[in-house]
């Protein structure tokens, strides 16, 4: 197993130095609850939630518009993908948007905090997962929102991820225990393995975009990262303000899309670490808020076509641009 602390990081750029700095609010509804911020379409909009509004952010124009406006709860999940935005409450609430019509729908699902969302592309459709307090995750379909599934584990569930091939889901929840499941043809859920990550509860997982490797972001500021075909760890990897409050890692994710092969974590505050995720032997360590001062982070993504990221701050929202052309070259490998 690789493991990679503070002891023996070996540092790397990946990112070009100096962000772009987009004058977009970016607020956090719950302490722990750090993925606010998507980029589903192209790296020239993302969409953030402020308050009780979900917005789009124009990076050309600088002008943003709301998505969802006035809602009568402050958002603590969003998703984005297939064509539809979805966001989660503090009570259950949910709202669902089709953004190429006219269509949406607000309910209740049940439960306490819906905790995170995500939706996923299989052949018989659209789904919606739903990561909630209650120690479930209800699985809906898109459009429509009719229950299929409804997955118990003995923990609350933090968040849940399908694999891009759609033939696998991971879930983290207030424990050390990661589960694993297969995803049938038509689409049901099995459970083949749970395992542990570090002590404390995750928050955040993340799947490469082969469906190889996935990833998951402890509360005790540990990424675990696995391969698929394997239970032993393929590399264990600390924050920068590991053991302290502020290292938790908070948000996790891959690149999708691409031969950039990174994975990106956000902790607490003040810092992003990008990982080299062919080797999982370099760390790049951004400091996103200035010394001396710890700001807190809402969230994090990638563009779709790998070449950017964009960091929540509460007060804006950085770009960084990926360096292609490092991430292009690869160091090992030999011709027989």
């Amino acid at each position: 197993m690789i493991k990679i602390t503070n002891s023996n990081r070996e540092e790397s750029e990946f990112l070009q130095s100096f962000p772009k700095r987009h004058n977009q609010r970016s607020t956090i509804q719950h302490w722990q609850l750090r993925d606010l911020l998507v980029c589903p379409n192209n790296r020239k909009e993302f969409i953030c939630v402020n308050q009780n509004n979900v917005i789009s952010y124009n990076t050309e124009n600088k002008k943003a518009s709301p998505i969802l406006k006035d809602l009568n709860f402050s958002p603590t999940s969003i998703t984005c993908s297939d064509g539809f935005l979805a966001v989660g409450g503090q009570r259950s609430q949910l709202m669902v948007k089709q953004l190429n019509s006219q269509w949406y729908a607000q309910t209740v699902v049940g439960g306490s905090i819906n905790n995170a969302l995500c939706i996923s592309h299989h052949p018989y459709g659209s789904r919606l997962y739903i990561c909630n307090n209650d120690e479930t995750i209800k699985i809906f379909t898109l459009p429509g929102l009719q229950r299929v599934e409804f997955i118990s584990l003995p923990t609350a569930v933090n968040y849940a991820s399908v694999s891009p091939d759609g033939r696998k889901m991971v879930a983290v929840g207030d424990s050390n225990q990661v589960f694993l499941y297969d995803i049938s043809n038509s689409g049901t859920y099995k459970k083949i393995s749970t395992l542990k990550a570090s002590n404390d509860a995750g928050f955040s997982c993340t799947w490469n975009q082969n469906s190889e490797n996935f990833a998951v972001a402890s509360q005790d500021g540990v990424i675990s990262v696995w391969d698929v075909r394997s239970s032993e760890k393929l590399a264990k990897i600390t924050s920068t303000q590991y053991s302290q409050v502020k290292g938790a890692c908070r948000c996790a994710k891959y690149s999708p899309s691409g031969v950039v092969d990174l994975l990106m974590f956000s902790e607490h505050v003040s810092y992003v670490n990008i990982v080299d995720a062919r080797t999982y032997n370099q760390i790049q360590t951004v400091r996103v808020s200035p010394q001396g001062i710890d700001q807190h982070i809402s969230g994090i993504t990638f563009s779709p076509d790998s070449k950017s990221i964009f960091v929540g701050l509460e007060n804006n929202i950085l770009e960084y641009e990926v360096d292609l052309m490092k991430r292009r070259s690869f160091p090992y490998g030999t011709i027989a």
